[in-house]
């Protein structure tokens, strides 16, 4: 065989792999939200969480979760920024 069609056909092979590993994922997310979005109300994602009975709600654990991504915007989008304006000066002086 040669190169170029060996090429093509492991490329085609990997895109099938991987189109079928989304498939099973989408298929997998879609049965989860099928099967509980009926049971999500208001009072469960706003609610206090209880350790020891049902029913608990989650309000704060995503009240936390969105706290902690809030924290490490606020830390990592002038670190890169940095980054990129110090890469973008370096490279002016190489060229």
């Amino acid at each position: 065989m040669h190169a170029k069609k060996l090429d093509k056909i492991a490329t085609a092979v990997l895109y099938s792999i991987a189109g079928i590993i989304v498939a099973i994922l989408a298929s997998l997310i879609l049965y989860i939200l099928v099967r509980g979005l009926p049971h999500i109300s208001w009072s469960f994602l706003t609610g206090k969480s209880s350790s020891y009975q049902a029913g608990g709600g989650i309000g704060i654990q995503l009240y936390n979760s969105f706290f902690l991504l809030v924290i490490t915007l606020i830390i990592s989008v002038p670190l890169s920024m940095g980054a990129g304006i110090s890469w973008l000066n370096m490279q002016k002086k190489v060229l």
